[in-house]
């Protein structure tokens, strides 16, 4: 007994009583932890690429997107530059095909202004016309053909680039230039001096805007004329054609044309000169 109390005692005087819950409701309630959800990074494998966030991703757009822009612009070589030119100022020459027995020269000075799209050309020229031997020949029958005498002409022509490009020359020792193809439209006025003699102001007045030559202008050529030679009464007229124009480094440019007279104007004009053509060079420098 006295050993029974005391392996007993001492137990019973060291433990708290427990107590236990009535019931099931009574018992407190533990509230496990959120587990949070994996992430992409938790997911990827060792060496995944995927597993680093990539720094250009703010930064990167859709590819339907960029196709709506303008990624970039195109440069084309260019060996001079003739659109940025204030002026060009040439001299030129042609020889006239108007289909008849006649030699005809030309010659005299232009002007040209470039714009972005064009060419604006005026030329005062001045044509001199001579006899050949076949006219010479026709002077003794009773035939005569239509003809221009000696006179000056004013020229309108715009010229629209057709193509262009840096071109290499022979020889090869020769620098690259630009050359230009062009589509030309011209307007021809001409001007006799000699055909104003014995005129009133009004009448010259009258005379420069008539399109063809009055009746006392054709007296008064009847001198300046050849021999064999019918004054034509057209006084002005349309010109179609296509020429180049070849750009040096330093501004000089060459401009050979081949123009062809278009008789749209003829019913006004009285031609007889329907069809007839004019090759001319020109050589300047642009500033």
């Amino acid at each position: 007994m006295l050993w029974g109390a005391l392996m007993t005692g001492p137990a019973h005087a060291q433990s708290d009583p427990v107590e236990e819950p009535e019931t099931v409701e009574d018992a407190p309630i533990v509230e496990d932890a959120p587990i949070a959800a994996p992430t992409d990074e938790d997911l990827a494998e060792p060496g995944d690429p995927s597993a680093v966030e990539d720094p250009l991703s703010p930064y990167r757009t859709s590819f339907d997107t960029l196709a709506e822009r303008a990624i970039g612009t195109a440069s084309k070589p260019v060996a001079f530059n003739w659109r940025r030119t204030n002026v060009q100022i040439a001299a030129t020459g042609s020889f006239p095909f108007e289909l008849n027995n006649f030699n005809s020269l030309r010659g005299g000075a232009l002007v040209r202004l470039p714009t972005q799209r064009t060419m604006v050309e005026f030329g005062l020229v001045y044509a001199e016309v001579w006899d050949t031997p076949s006219s010479e020949l026709l002077a003794f029958t009773p035939y005569r053909q239509p003809g221009r005498p000696s006179r000056l002409e004013v020229d309108f022509a715009l010229g629209l680039p057709l193509a262009e490009g840096v071109v290499t020359t022979f020889p090869g020792f020769f620098p690259a230039v630009q050359l230009v193809f062009n589509a030309y439209g011209g307007f021809r006025y001409l001007v006799y001096p000699n055909a104003f003699a014995f005129m009133q102001p009004d009448q010259v007045i009258g005379a420069i805007f008539s399109p063809t030559l009055s009746e006392l202008e054709i007296d008064n050529l009847d001198e300046a004329r050849l021999a064999s030679m019918q004054v034509d009464r057209g006084r002005y007229g349309l010109l179609l054609g296509f020429g180049n124009d070849v750009y040096f480094e330093q501004g000089l440019f060459l401009s050979p044309r081949m123009m062809l007279a278009v008789p749209l104007l003829a019913p006004a004009t009285q031609t007889e000169l329907l069809w007839w053509a004019d090759f001319s060079i020109s050589l300047g420098m642009a500033f």
